[in-house]
């Protein structure tokens, strides 16, 4: 019975969508998604519009901690962002982060879109690899 506590054989795990291998996390923290306006609000959270309301009086910004961006890493397939949405029951929902995702997070930069506050110069010579 040792390790009866242990929590470390109940944390998720994710699989790759392309070749199904394990997933790993790479350590970003979880991004998590907002939503403003009483129809965005009633809509994700499932409330009727008079609680929707409410809430969006309340504040006007409605972060949900259930749902969130995170970034993986596959062995075969590299490194990508996914969509992770915990349900009710405790199990995961898992998607490829698109752009609609990535205008609802919460302090990210779209990785498909570089700073704009960059200039292509430098961009550009930061990719390029060393050679010694």
């Amino acid at each position: 019975m040792a390790n009866k506590r242990s929590k470390r054989n109940q944390s998720a795990k994710f699989y790759c969508p392309y070749c199904g291998d394990r997933l790993w996390r790479l350590g970003t923290g979880k991004h998590h998604l907002y939503f403003q306006g009483i129809s965005e609000i009633q809509q994700q959270f499932n409330l009727t519009r008079k609680k929707a309301s409410l809430l969006a009086g309340q504040n006007p910004v409605q972060t949900d901690r259930a749902t969130w961006l995170e970034e993986f890493m596959c062995r075969s397939d590299g490194k990508f962002w996914l969509y992770l949405s915990k349900q009710k029951d405790g199990s995961f929902v898992t998607k490829i982060a698109d752009d609609s995702h990535w205008k609802r997070s919460s302090k990210t930069i779209d990785p498909n879109h570089p700073n704009p506050s960059v200039s292509e110069f430098t961009y550009r010579m930061s990719r390029k690899s060393t050679r010694i």
